[in-house]
Order: C-alpha cells, then sequence, then structure tokens
C-alpha cells in the first residue's frame, strides 16, 4: 500500500469534538502549523497559533481562564482514571486491563463503567467492541504504510 495522494483529505473520526465539515480546515491549519515548526507539531504551538482571533482553532478553545482551570481538572480526572488498571484471569493467565472504560450512555453522556458492566451491557458492548474494529482496521492501514517503507 502505497500513500500517494498530494492532497491531504481530512476527515473527523468518530466522537471528534467538531463538525464533520470542520475537519479539513482544522486539518490544513494542524498542517500548516507542523510545517512552520520543522514538520513537528506541539501542543504548545498550536494553543499559541490558536489565540489569534482569526485562527480557524480559536473556536475550538476555551479562553476564559476560570473555565479552563475546570477543563484542566477534568482532563486530570479523565487522565487518573485511564490509568488505573485491575489483574483478571484470561485464558487461566493473570493480564492487567483498565478498570474503568468510557462509554456513551443513552443520554449521550459520557461516563466510565466498570470493566464488568462494560462487559455484560449489551449496548456498552458493542460501544467497545466497535471502538476496537475502528481502532484494528486503522492499525492494520498504518502496518501497511510502515511496512510498504521497507522496500
Amino acid at each position: 500500500m502505497e500513500c500517494t495522494s498530494s492532497v491531504k483529505i481530512f476527515k473527523a473520526r468518530t466522537g471528534a469534538p467538531f463538525k464533520q465539515d470542520e475537519a479539513q480546515i482544522i486539518g490544513e491549519t494542524l498542517d500548516k502549523i507542523r510545517k512552520q515548526n520543522g514538520g513537528k507539531l506541539r501542543s504548545e504551538e498550536i494553543v499559541k497559533e490558536a489565540k489569534a482571533k482569526k485562527n480557524p482553532l480559536h473556536e475550538h478553545f476555551e479562553w476564559d481562564d476560570t473555565v479552563c482551570g475546570e477543563q484542566h481538572r477534568l482532563n486530570q480526572a479523565r487522565g487518573i482514571t485511564s490509568h488505573i488498571v485491575e489483574e483478571i484471569v484470561v485464558d487461566g493467565n493473570p493480564v492487567d486491563q483498565r478498570s474503568f472504560l468510557s462509554v456513551t450512555t443513552e443520554e449521550k453522556e459520557t461516563v466510565y463503567v466498570s470493566l464488568h458492566d462494560a462487559i455484560e451491557e449489551v449496548d456498552y458492548r458493542r460501544q467497545l467492541l466497535n471502538q476496537m474494529i475502528t481502532m484494528l482496521e486503522n492499525l492494520t492501514v498504518t502496518m501497511k504504510l510502515f511496512k510498504g517503507q521497507d522496500k
């Protein structure tokens, strides 16, 4: 598989915090920032560029510091939650697995549920399996791209 497109077409992944029709301009803006910084895209540079009100990324950031403080703490809480694992036994072998998994409720609220509930609840299990399928599909394409470079 060869990546030959000269014009990048950017799309929003499922669950993106922006609309599908905004993805192209956001992707182009991020790519421009990357190019301006020696081919490397850093979060600090993204925020710096997005501060300009005319920048297409500006509206996707919270600029009120009182709100941002709370958002930062929410992100910290997500980080803590996503790094808690529990030892379970799979096929007779102990393995560490995330204790809490992120799902969307019927009310469209994103919440964490226990590993047990994620497995037992049909809708949660379906959501997580679909996420895994998407991750595997993306990983397969990425592996093909990297393997193609070994020629």
